[in-house]
């Protein structure tokens, strides 16, 4: 089956992570998928490391709903989530997205989120 890709782009809440949403794909059914990227501006410290959890109803993993990653690219030493292919059920043309940091984001000094683009390689199961 070819690959086809799906992104899904996730806008600050004013310098915060936004509330759970739903977010519009071209897509609907149930998908093979398998990330391709994560694009995820921040404005932090030099040493302020956060963990952060992309999770989804839609999303459906034998090592849980969500994909972790590190807000800093030195410290992406590949991403575990990322190498295993997932089942992305998808209802009404979007997915449920809510993004966790392990710090919050406030919105002050150097602790501002700007955006996430999550980028999935997706086919479709029969």
């Amino acid at each position: 089956m070819k690959e086809e890709i799906c992104q899904i782009y996730i806008p600050a809440a004013t310098g915060v992570l936004p509330p759970r949403a739903f977010y519009q794909t071209r897509l609907n059914g149930r998908y093979r998928a398998k990330v391709a990227g994560i694009a995820f501006t921040d404005n932090t410290n030099v040493h302020d490391h956060r963990v952060i959890s992309i999770e989804s109803n839609c999303f459906r993993m034998p090592f849980g709903s969500k994909l972790l990653f590190a807000n800093k690219a030195a410290e992406t030493h590949g991403n575990p989530s990322a190498s295993w292919p997932f089942e992305l059920e998808v209802m009404g043309g979007g997915v449920d997205i809510d993004i966790v940091s392990s710090t919050p984001y406030t919105n002050t000094g150097n602790s501002i989120f700007y955006f996430c683009i999550v980028t999935l390689l997706v086919s479709p199961l029969e």
